[in-house]
């Protein structure tokens, strides 16, 4: 394993964890989802073992929405706290482009972003953003609903909001919002407003729509997703067979396509690292 940096365009320094293939030109970028981190999800150890033997390199990256609270350093020699509880959606473009540029310059020809949770949306939105950025496919693990799973996962979220919205229009988007998401996770007013206020950018995987899911119209590369049927991001909202039916469907413009749900798999995939790294294997191979 290697510890490789990345900096992006608005000077944050992030770090990733390289587990290298024998095959230099094949690889695989994961980003994390919401609050997560490069090192505790339950499918790592099967990625960072066999994606490499099987000539594809796995790379496990830091974005600014690594942990709820993160102090990253800055190419000018300073450092900021961002995390999850600071992030706005839309900066998740330049996260994702600084390691896709790393990969480049590391000399990799074929690259396929994979990303979980949160971080399905931030790879969709990127994808709309950054025109000829050279990813050849998608690997989707839960690509959650975050605008139905914040009705459902967070009971006091229209208490939540309301206040959000009053905090930043007092000029107090930078302050934490009285209690704690989803019963764990700190979050500040502005950032609370951008991701589950009305109209974010975060609102793509919306199962309650039929209608209306432009990003993931335009996607026109391969996409393989994944969910289960015990996922909290997707079953509160809709069946997940079904989910992955309409995500299916939406895909309009995705050359090849494929859903997998896994019976009594949770949200973290625990105990299916194995099958899904072979299933991700046989789809971009």
């Amino acid at each position: 394993m290697k510890t490789i940096k990345a900096t992006t365009k608005d000077s944050l320094i992030f770090t990733g964890q390289l587990f290298e293939s024998s095959n230099k030109e094949n690889i695989i970028i994961h980003i994390h989802g919401m609050a997560g981190d490069i090192y505790t999800n339950s499918f790592y150890p099967s990625m960072q073992e066999i994606y490499p033997k099987n000539d594809w390199s796995f790379l496990a990256v830091e974005h600014r929405g690594t942990h709820a609270v993160t102090l990253f350093n800055t190419s000018d020699g300073n450092y900021k706290n961002i995390g999850n509880a600071y992030e706005m959606f839309e900066d998740s473009v330049y996260d994702i482009q600084a390691w896709v540029e790393k990969a480049k310059e590391l000399g990799y020809k074929r690259i396929w972003l994979q990303s979980h949770s949160l971080g399905p949306s931030k790879v969709a939105y990127y994808m709309t953003e950054v025109k000829n950025n050279g990813v050849d496919g998608l690997i989707f693990l839960s690509p959650a609903d975050m605008t139905n799973f914040s009705e459902e996962e967070e009971p006091q979220h229209k208490e939540y909001i309301v206040e959000a919205e009053r905090m930043v229009k007092e000029g107090r988007g930078d302050e934490l919002i009285p209690g704690d998401l989803f019963g764990w996770m700190k979050i500040c007013a502005k950032s609370y407003v951008n991701f589950f206020g009305k109209n974010s950018k975060a609102d793509i995987f919306n199962y309650l729509r039929k209608d209306n899911w432009e990003v993931v119209n335009k996607i026109d590369i391969p996409v393989i997703a994944f969910t289960g049927t015990n996922d909290y991001a997707i079953v509160p909202i809709i069946d997940p067979y079904e989910g992955m039916k309409l995500l299916e469907k939406q895909l309009i413009n995705c050359p090849r396509k494929k859903t997998f749900v896994y019976k009594d798999s949770n949200h973290d995939f625990k105990g299916f690292g194995d099958d899904i790294t072979k299933e991700v294997l046989d789809f971009i191979n």
